[in-house]
C-alpha cells in the first residue's frame, strides 16, 4: 500500500534587499515544520513574465538560488509604505495570501486610529507647525518631536522649556544639542533641523526609571496558528544613562524583570495584562482601520512616574534581533510560519 504524500506548502519571504537573504532565512529555517518548503527573495527578483522567482533557499546542507514558482503565501519583511509588489503577487496567488501588506506605518495616521478606542493611553499628538510647537511646548514643558514615518529613533528630537526661559533640544540625549533664548528662536531652529519633512509633535512623559535609566515596555503582537492575534512577548529595550532614546540601548530584558525591580509581584502581573490587553486592542484596531492585511506588529509602551501607561507608538516592522538573546523564544519566528500554514488552508 503507498504512503500517502505529505502536501508541501511553499512559503516565500520578501526581504528589501538581497544581502538580507540568508541572515532572515535563517532565523526562519530552524523552527520551520517538515511540510513547510521555504526561500527568499528580494522584489526585484520576481519575473512577472514567467511568473517566477529566483530565491535563495538551503537544500541539502548547502545555500542555493533556485528558480521558484510563486510560493502558496507570502511573508513580507520589505519596510516600506509601497504595496503595489503585493498587489501584483496577490493577483496571482490569491486576495489575501501575503501578510504585512505594509509595514512602514505613518506614526500620525496610527495616532488617529488609536485615538477613539485607546484614548487614555495616548500622549497628545499632533503635526507639527510652528504654531502648534509653541503652544504645546508652553503647556507640556517638554515634547517629543518626530518624523511620522521614522524608524529606530532616527530623527526624534527632545524639547523641553526650562525655567530660565531656556529651550533646550536634544538628540538621543537629554544633554541639549541646541539651546533656544526663546520661543521665536526655538521656533526657527526647530524649522531649519526638520526641513520640509512631515513630523509630529507628541507630548512627552514623565519617564519611570530603573537604576536611572529610561526603558520602553515593547509588547510582540503576532497571529498564530488560528489566525488569531497574540501577545508573543513583551520586552524592554534600557537605554544608555543620560539617554532618552531607548533605541541606543544598553541592555535587553524582559519587561517583567524590570518591573520586578520597581514593584510588587501583584502589580507586575496586573501591568503586564494591561500591556497585553491594550496591545491586542491596538493590533486590531490598526488593522481594521488601514485595510491591510498584518501579521505581526509590536507596540511600545513608555510608563511614567504615576504608574499609568502610554502607547508611545505602533511599529509595523517588528525589529526580531532584540529577542535572539533570549532562551525560549522560538514563538517570535514560528508564529509567522504558523501563521502561513493558516493562510494555505483558508
Amino acid at each position: 500500500m503507498k504512503k500517502k504524500s505529505r502536501t508541501v506548502i511553499t512559503f516565500g519571504i520578501m526581504v528589501a534587499n538581497p544581502r538580507q537573504r540568508m541572515y532572515v532565512l535563517k532565523k526562519y529555517l530552524a523552527r520551520k515544520t517538515a511540510d513547510m518548503r521555504l526561500f527568499c527573495f528580494t522584489p526585484s527578483e520576481i519575473d512577472w513574465k514567467r511568473k517566477s522567482i529566483l530565491g535563495l533557499h538551503h537544500s541539502n546542507w548547502k545555500w542555493v538560488q533556485h528558480r521558484f514558482p510563486f510560493p502558496e503565501v507570502v511573508y513580507n519583511r520589505c519596510y516600506t509604505t509601497k504595496k503595489t509588489t503585493i498587489q501584483r503577487l496577490e493577483a496571482v496567488i490569491g486576495s489575501n495570501k501575503c501578510f504585512n501588506q505594509q509595514n512602514r506605518f505613518d506614526k500620525y495616521e496610527i495616532y488617529k486610529l488609536l485615538s477613539q478606542p485607546l484614548a487614555p493611553y495616548l500622549p497628545e499628538t499632533v503635526l507639527y507647525d510652528r504654531e502648534t510647537a509653541a503652544q504645546l511646548l508652553g503647556t507640556h514643558k517638554v515634547l517629543y518631536v518626530k518624523p511620522c514615518c521614522g524608524y529606530q529613533g532616527k530623527g526624534v528630537y527632545r524639547v523641553e522649556a526650562k525655567e530660565s526661559g531656556e529651550i533646550h533640544m536634544s538628540q538621543h540625549y537629554f544633554l541639549p544639542q541646541l539651546i533656544a533664548a526663546d520661543v521665536p528662536h526655538y521656533q526657527t531652529k526647530l524649522d531649519e533641523l526638520l526641513g520640509s519633512a512631515r513630523y509630529l509633535i507628541q507630548q512627552g512623559i514623565d519617564l519611570q526609571q530603573w537604576n536611572e535609566q529610561v526603558f520602553d515596555i515593547r509588547a510582540l503582537v503576532q497571529k498564530d496558528e488560528s489566525g488569531v492575534w497574540s501577545v508573543t512577548n513583551v520586552v524592554s529595550r534600557i537605554a544608555n544613562k543620560g539617554c532618552f532614546n531607548t533605541s541606543i540601548c544598553a541592555q535587553i530584558c524582559l519587561s517583567e524583570e524590570v518591573l520586578r525591580h520597581l514593584y510588587p509581584q501583584e502589580k507586575v502581573d496586573a501591568f503586564l495584562q494591561s500591556i497585553r490587553d491594550i496591545s491586542l486592542r491596538a493590533a486590531e484596531t490598526v488593522e481594521s482601520g488601514t485595510g491591510l492585511h498584518l501579521g505581526e506588529l509590536s507596540v511600545d509602551f513608555a510608563l511614567d512616574n504615576d504608574d499609568r501607561l502610554w502607547i508611545i507608538e505602533v511599529n509595523g516592522k517588528p525589529q526580531k534581533e532584540i529577542y535572539d538573546q533570549f532562551s525560549g523564544q522560538d514563538a517570535v519566528y514560528k508564529r509567522p510560519l504558523e501563521y502561513a500554514s493558516y493562510l494555505h488552508t483558508h
